[in-house]
């Protein structure tokens, strides 16, 4: 089945119900204005001379014409390779030619044929074409080359089945969508429609928070940053709120307690892998730290160094069995049956679990350092650095200059002596950074996440 058959489904049961509503654009899609929008792309496109397999990129900004551009494409069949407008020249190559795009729809709103068209898989597009191509996403690039991720239609469906066990999206629901569309369209946009809400696509202008107030959110999907802004912010009581869910970095105690206070409502952290989809949820408050328990679709592996499982309570390497894994890698092309292990797919990061399942993220494991005879995770450090007084953020790394652990700060900590006095109280002092550097902000890659190496 094509994932666009099911939203076309609910715009046949609700036509006239409101899919998509913006501060921005003057009105708001229905569901049926929607699908016709798409389909009428999709003719387009086929018109055109695309084929249904063809790798098709797409570079627009959110809105509602990136959902029906998008939307087409799939309705097309042809894959969908949703590419950030403000990626720079460099990585913006790097994914039209790992990729292999056969088109390329712009901001110029024109269809080209692109140069870099071939095959994938090394058998003339015949594996990837097994897979029913739906979309390939490429990860942020946070320690190194981006890579490409291929789900094909079943498994996006899949995934969207897991996540909404837990998330019980529903045609009642209005979605405060506070997230790039080109990273999160997968087990966010689609999920919202497929299951008939209605999503707000509103900005943290005042403006948009007044805005929202009308429209009254029942759910709230954003980046730790943005409830921090909405916090601060002239928001009413959002009194039908029955969700609100922190994603793409570790959620501050600080911003939990403050949503908490503003609004009495918890603000649930999520973890999502690009090769998983949505893993966990954490509806318990008091799990301060934690990422949740896993959808039941997933059964998660805590394995130790030596390829056993963990020991209780002890860290190990995260791997995930369940429905809508990846299908593929590209460039190079690696399907994902090799890529299991006993345990399912070894996800790179580190955590442990506590006695009733809570899920707790130690760190990447390329984010691992060995200093001073100690190993530990960057991540580990810059936790207790970010819930110090006058310290916004942090990164830890070591110095290649000095080869001494270091940290760089925003913010205003005071005197870095107090700061390490500070430190030593907290933390095993072989991990307390030898400098600090304050800084304006930190390294991060285009769609955001922290740069490492």
């Amino acid at each position: 089945m094509n994932i666009f058959t099911l939203i076309h489904q609910k715009s046949e049961i609700q036509p006239e119900q409101l899919a998509y509503s913006s501060r921005e654009e003057d009105a708001g899609l229905t569901y049926r204005e929607l699908v016709a929008r798409a389909e009428k792309t999709a003719t387009w496109i086929i018109e055109r001379g695309c084929n249904a397999g063809d790798r098709c990129g797409l570079m627009l900004g959110d809105g509602g014409e990136f959902l029906t551009t998008a939307l087409g494409i799939l309705a097309a069949g042809l894959c969908l390779v949703p590419i950030a407008t403000f990626l720079p020249e460099e990585e913006l190559d790097h994914v039209l030619r790992t990729a292999r795009l056969h088109w390329l729809y712009g901001r110029d709103r024109n269809l080209v044929r692109t140069p870099y068209a071939g095959p994938i898989d090394g058998a003339n597009d015949e594996e990837f074409r097994r897979c029913d191509p739906a979309y390939i996403r490429f990860t942020s690039g946070t320690t190194g080359r981006r890579k490409g991720i291929l789900l094909g239609h079943r498994t996006i469906i899949d995934r969207l089945n897991a996540a909404n066990a837990a998330l019980r999206i529903n045609s009642n629901d209005l979605v405060w969508f506070a997230l790039p569309m080109v990273d999160h369209f997968i087990v966010s946009i689609l999920l919202y429609l497929s299951q008939g809400a209605t999503i707000l696509d509103v900005s943290t202008t005042e403006a948009a928070l007044t805005f929202a107030d009308l429209n009254r959110p029942t759910v709230i999907y954003g980046a730790p940053s943005f409830f921090e802004t909405l916090i601060h912010s002239e928001t009413g009581s959002l009194d039908r709120l029955r969700l609100a869910i922190s994603t793409t970095a570790p959620l501050p105690p600080r911003v939990a307690a403050g949503f908490a206070a503003r609004f009495g409502k918890s603000l649930n952290p999520a973890l999502g892998i690009i090769e998983v989809g949505l893993l966990s949820l954490n509806t318990r408050p008091e799990k301060i730290g934690s990422v949740g328990r896993p959808m039941p679709a997933y059964a998660i592996t805590l394995v130790a160094e030596d390829g056993k499982r963990a020991q209780p309570g002890r860290p190990g390497e995260l791997h995930v069995k369940g429905p809508g894994l990846l299908d593929a890698y590209i460039g190079p092309w690696r399907p994902a049956p090799p890529l299991m292990t006993p345990y399912g797919y070894a996800t790179g990061d580190f955590a442990w679990i506590d006695a009733e399942g809570y899920l707790f993220l130690a760190g990447r494991g390329k984010n691992r350092l060995l200093v001073n005879g100690i190993e530990f995770f960057c991540e580990e450090v810059e936790t207790v650095l970010n819930s110090l007084p006058g310290v916004a953020e942090s990164r830890v790394f070591v110095d290649r200059f000095s080869q001494t652990l270091s940290a760089e700060l925003v913010g205003s900590p005071g005197p870095t002596e107090r700061l390490v006095e500070t430190l030593k109280g907290l933390i095993d002092s072989r991990k307390v950074p030898k400098s600090f550097f304050i800084v304006q902000d930190l390294p991060r890659t285009p769609n955001g996440k922290l740069r490492r190496g």
